[in-house]
């Protein structure tokens, strides 16, 4: 069996879905049935019990992240779909799929139901997910779905959202309602009969009335599940033996790159950010400006695997600033903004600066009578002061020259500080005029795209500590011609 495909779409709540049943039925992946008939071959796997065992311990693990305790029915599909083998070398008689990392940079195994291996149409994995082509799959669910966690971090979602389109269920309607009723399922006992015809119906896609193998697909689903239940027992399952795992709380990711770049029209542009360690996807909001201003929501992509995404901006000469939130089965807070230049929008506006409050005025105190003057001591020459604490940065480079890309501004790492203000200006007619200044930046460097062409800048920066800045440094130059 497999996931959808999408010849065989699930219209739910009038909205398109695309299925990731391979079949509607009577056409398995790995079973090879006749037509008409109710017999079912037998799946097997080059596994032994341990290997068994930790493949199961990974599915209890992503479950458990996704709030999940029931893991035993997402290993039941594995041990239906191929016999929990994720890797070809584990099932040789299945086709090829590309290569994994879970499998030594071996093929993944795949899917051979939708014909000759060189179709490459199959399943991938051992959650079997399908998209269509392999490549179809992979650009779907992202590389990740090659490896053993990434395929089950797929599992989990796909099972949830079977739960709440299941017309054999009630009362759920989101994901909270959805995991609330997997927790109720139990082998042979409670919503198990429910549970059997919802993964029956949406995960292999064969359905009542309309599938000539649908008794023989109940059975299979039910016998593969409650056989990998029986393999390692309850306590394994639901006792002592489960795993007891903490949800993980995510961070926001930072260093987002490009910030403040300059990108001439009908190009496109790599968005970049550090990877969150223990993230599964990213979601990506884009907003668009013509002034830096007000902003317009633009797009925002969701569920992507790596820590790059690459846009083509379609209006042009406008600002777009974007953020991205590290996300498992729940997200982290969004990143802070970063900001680029589309075509030649019109220029930034200066910042406005701060007003300092006024301090408000001493009451005078009475004048103390003078008393009588002690003779002077002879004053003891004061010591120099030895220098110490927050100082400006030197070295600062560039100090002139013509760039004709982007400019990478560096200068002396201060021990004190704890982040740098960079402000920039440009030459317009015989006046300066404020570029833009970036706030709390932790390294002693900076990549800037100037957006104005043949222009002459300046720029300088100042060190920061926890209460305090210093002053702004004397202005370093250069010029700018693409």
């Amino acid at each position: 069996m497999t996931l959808m495909n999408t010849r065989n779409s699930i219209f739910w709540m009038g909205l398109l879905m695309i299925s990731l049943l391979v079949t509607a039925c009577g056409e398995g992946t790995f079973e090879v049935d006749g037509e008409g008939s109710d017999e079912v071959s037998e799946i097997t796997s080059n596994l032994n019990s341990s290997q068994r065992r930790q493949r199961s311990q990974v599915i209890q693990r992503a479950a458990a992240d996704a709030g999940l305790s029931n893991a035993f029915l997402l290993a039941g599909i594995a041990n239906a779909e191929t016999g929990m083998a994720h890797c070809w070398s584990e099932a040789t008689w299945a086709c090829k799929g590309p290569a994994s990392a879970s499998c030594g940079g071996g093929p993944v195994i795949a899917g051979s139901g939708d014909g000759a291996c060189s179709r490459k149409q199959g399943g991938l994995g051992y959650f079997q997910f399908d998209a269509g082509t392999h490549n179809q799959t992979i650009a779907r669910y992202g590389n990740d779905v090659l490896t053993i966690e990434g395929n089950t971090r797929h599992a989990v979602d796909f099972v949830v959202d079977m739960v709440i389109r299941s017309t054999y269920i009630d009362g759920v309607s989101n994901r909270e309602q959805a995991i609330a009723w997997l927790e109720t399922v139990r082998p042979n006992g409670r919503n198990w009969s429910t549970w059997i015809k919802t993964v029956t119906h949406y995960y292999n896609g064969c359905v009542p009335g309309r599938c000539g193998v649908y008794n023989s697909r109940i059975t299979s689903y039910t016998n593969k599940a409650l056989s990998i239940y029986n393999e390692f027992g309850h306590d394994f399952w639901y006792g002592s033996g489960a795993p007891n795992i903490e949800p993980v709380e995510l961070t926001a990711p930072g260093n987002l790159s490009p910030a403040m770049a300059s990108v001439e029209l009908r190009s496109s542009i790599p968005l970049q950010w550090n990877s969150v360690d223990s993230a599964w996807k990213y979601d990506i909001a884009m907003e668009y400006s013509a002034d830096g201003q007000n902003w317009r929501q633009y797009h925002t992509w969701t569920g992507r695997s790596d820590n790059t995404f690459t846009v083509w901006p379609q209006i042009s000469n406008n600002y777009y600033r974007w953020k991205v939130r590290a996300c498992r089965s729940a997200c982290s807070e969004w990143s802070t903004p970063a900001m680029f230049a589309y075509g030649n929008p019109a220029p930034l506006a200066e910042p406005e600066q701060p007003v300092e409050p006024e301090q408000p005025v001493e009451p005078e105190q009475p004048v103390e009578p003078e008393q009588p003057t002690e003779p002077e001591q002879p004053v003891e020459p004061e010591q120099p002061a030895e220098p110490q604490g927050l100082r400006a940065p030197g070295a600062m480079s560039p100090a002139g020259g013509t760039f004709r890309s982007s400019v990478q501004l560096t200068w002396e790492d201060i021990d004190e500080a704890t982040h740098y203000d960079i402000n920039m200006q440009y030459k317009s007619g015989s006046s300066w005029r404020e570029y833009y200044t970036w706030t709390n930046r932790r390294a002693a460097d900076f990549t800037v795209w100037p957006q104005r062409n043949r222009t002459e800048y300046r720029w300088r920066v100042r060190a920061c500590d926890g209460s305090r800045c210093t002053d702004y440094t004397e202005f370093e130059g250069f010029y700018f011609s693409r």
